[in-house]
């Protein structure tokens, strides 16, 4: 659980921690939530500018997304930028349009298919360390991100997210949810929700490769990442070839279902998606051959186990990491947009935050032993959430470290890494703690938030007298060695009447 011991001190350096880029039309969205105001509570100095301000509009660039990230390039290490929430849907903030293949340059957005060459991401103000020319168009042909033929060097400088809707109710809502996700530290928070469906079978089509199922990377998450966990978990065991983890049957109404009832901080899938939804992979019949077929016969069914025509509900959010092409798509298709309903629709909205990719992703076939691809992301982003490298991680932390992680250790020599660097994007905010947040001042075991000698009092008739626990009791826990004893009433004696350290420090 992450603990606000006391508003962080706000320095020459240290001007605006938290930006919002969005328009004046949407800011009454932002106003009207409790979303500023809880920032401000955890010690943020927030600051919202818009997209026609001089701080934005003077600067140099051939689009707006130039002119964005020239603004934060210009003010992320003066103003001591950590957090960009961009407000907006993709036309109105736009995202970034990448060619990572350097022979594609088609773009059909708003036609999902799985041929087109762009791909749009919010990377693009978040890898901050070099101007367009020697890094993200370094070849200056104004297709950004081309493998081979572009620089960006993917270590985020800021962690950003995105609220991808114009729909000022579902703004509010949404900015609401991540706050009474972050203040809810309940013990649920240590639960995930599992479904994995096969994304090729073994020999399919007569082409020798192995089985790829999604469960065994969240076989390896359980495994590995979530000892002490509630987990729920869904694999395939229908049609001709079955998944090697005897979980309960993936299906629509398990899974969706589990998903409305259950409690569960975490959903993580890996199957094949579309931008409304994400399906099973069913061998269903074969024609006596003994391969599964995609044509001449098309052996194949495809039912859906989550979409955007699911019950779901918001009474537990969760964080949720889609292994599958499309499910965060921001532009308006025909289909929907499964990603954007799932943090911004309150009839429907399940998650807090949705770390998915706006086009096709790729994975690595023979993943773990294979490392790399989607696989290693969902895995990656998972264990920088939940332990990190040195503690749990925000999500907009976790998102951008672990994609950096994965890029420096099992990057494809193939464009497929750019594309899947870029593909992958969070929506939401940024700063969210998983964990949640519970504020309270350390030392102030009385809560009646002074630290002074009623403090002292209080603790020695919890420790000796049989008196009620500091509420939290880690308010007690005055010198951080994760036990409320003695030693805190002699910390907060030297605090206050020997010019010691401060309670928490």
């Amino acid at each position: 659980m992450y603990q606000q011991a006391s508003p962080r001190p706000i320095g020459s350096t240290q001007t605006h921690d938290y930006v919002i880029i969005t328009t004046s039309a949407l800011q009454s969205a932002i106003v009207a939530s409790d979303f500023l105001a809880w920032k401000a509570s955890l010690g943020y100095d927030v600051r919202t500018v818009f997209i026609t301000d001089p701080e934005i509009a003077s600067q140099a660039g051939a689009d707006l997304a130039e002119k964005i990230r020239n603004f934060l390039r210009y003010n992320y290490i003066s103003w001591g930028i950590e957090y960009v929430l961009l407000v907006g849907d993709t036309e109105t903030i736009p995202m970034r349009y990448c060619y990572p293949d350097p022979t594609n340059h088609t773009n059909q957005a708003g036609t999902p298919n799985a041929t087109s060459g762009e791909n749009p991401t919010d990377y693009y103000y978040a890898d901050l360390s070099d101007a367009d020319n020697v890094s993200w168009d370094l070849d200056g042909d104004g297709y950004y991100g081309e493998y081979s033929h572009d620089s960006p060097d993917f270590l985020a400088e800021v962690y950003v997210g995105r609220i991808p809707t114009n729909n000022t109710a579902r703004i509010t809502y949404a900015l609401n949810k991540s706050v009474s996700f972050e203040q809810d530290t309940g013990a649920w928070k240590n639960s995930a929700l599992h479904g994995g469906a096969f994304w090729y079978f073994a020999n399919e089509d007569n082409g020798g490769g192995s089985v790829y199922d999604g469960a065994t990377c969240m076989n390896e998450i359980e495994t590995n990442l979530m000892s002490g966990w509630t987990v729920s978990h869904y694999s395939e065991q229908g049609g001709l070839a079955t998944s090697v983890f005897p979980w309960p049957a993936l299906s629509e109404a398990a899974f969706a279902g589990d998903w409305r009832t259950g409690q569960y901080s975490i959903v993580n899938w890996g199957a094949h998606g579309w931008t409304d939804g994400a399906a099973r992979k069913v061998w269903a019949w074969d024609d006596g051959d003994g391969v599964p077929e995609n044509s001449n016969p098309n052996e194949m069914s495809w039912p859906y186990f989550i979409g955007t025509f699911s019950n779901l509900d918001d009474d537990h959010l969760c964080i949720l990491f889609a292994i599958s092409c499309v499910i965060n798509y921001p532009e308006p298709n025909a289909w929907g947009n499964i990603g954007i309903d799932l943090l911004t629709e309150p009839s429907y909205g399940a998650s807090a935050g949705v770390n998915a990719a706006t086009r096709i992703a790729y994975g690595a076939s023979g993943w773990p032993t294979n490392p790399g691809g989607g696989e290693s992301m969902c895995y990656e982003f998972s264990r920088h959430m939940i332990n990190g490298p040195s503690g749990p991680e925000k999500v907009g932390d976790a998102v951008y470290n672990s994609k950096f992680f994965c890029h420096d250790n099992y990057g494809f020599a193939h464009f497929a890494e750019y594309w899947n660097m870029v593909t992958y994007n969070l929506y939401g905010d940024p700063s969210l703690v998983r964990e949640g947040i519970s504020q309270f001042i350390c030392g102030d075991c009385n809560g009646d938030e002074t630290v002074d000698v009623g403090d002292v009092v209080y603790l020695v008739n919890y420790l000796y007298k049989n008196g009620t626990a500091p509420d939290p009791v880690e308010a007690g826990d005055a010198n951080g060695d994760d036990t409320v004893d003695v030693g805190d009433v002699v910390y907060l004696i030297n605090y206050l009447y020997k010019s010691g350290p401060a309670p928490g420090q």
